[in-house]
C-alpha cells in the first residue's frame, strides 16, 4: 500500500472512561449498508466519517488508540499484521453483492 494514497475513513473520540476510540473503515464503505443474517449494520458518516487518512497516519492512529471499532479488508488487515487483533477476532458481514466484509474490534486493557 502507498502510505500517501488516503485509504480510510476514521473519527476519533476521546472519552474518560474509555480513552480513545478509533472508528475506522475502507474508505469506499462509507454510507454502505452491511449484514449478517437478519442484522444490517450501515457504516454511517455520523460514526466513521471523520476525515480519510493514508495509511501512515492511520498506523499511527491505530497505535496510539485504546479502543478500535474496524471495518473493511484494508483497515482490518492492517489492524492484524500490526499485531492489534487476532485473525480468530473477526467477523464478517456482506455488502449488496454478496461480497464479505470483515469487522473486529479491540480494546487495550492495564492492569
Amino acid at each position: 500500500m502507498n502510505n500517501e494514497i488516503e485509504i480510510a475513513w476514521i473519527k476519533e473520540i476521546e472519552t474518560e472512561e474509555y480513552g480513545i476510540i478509533l472508528a475506522a473503515c475502507d474508505k469506499e464503505l462509507l454510507g454502505k449498508k452491511l449484514h449478517k443474517g437478519a442484522i444490517e449494520v450501515v457504516i454511517s458518516k455520523r460514526f466513521y466519517g471523520g476525515r480519510l487518512v493514508t495509511l501512515k497516519e492511520l498506523k499511527n492512529l491505530m497505535r496510539k488508540a485504546d479502543v478500535l471499532n474496524l471495518v473493511g479488508e484494508r483497515v482490518v488487515n492492517l489492524a492484524e499484521e500490526m499485531g492489534l487483533i487476532h485473525s480468530d477476532a473477526k467477523i464478517f458481514f456482506e455488502d449488496a453483492d454478496g461480497r464479505k466484509i470483515p469487522h473486529a474490534q479491540m480494546y487495550r486493557f492495564f492492569l
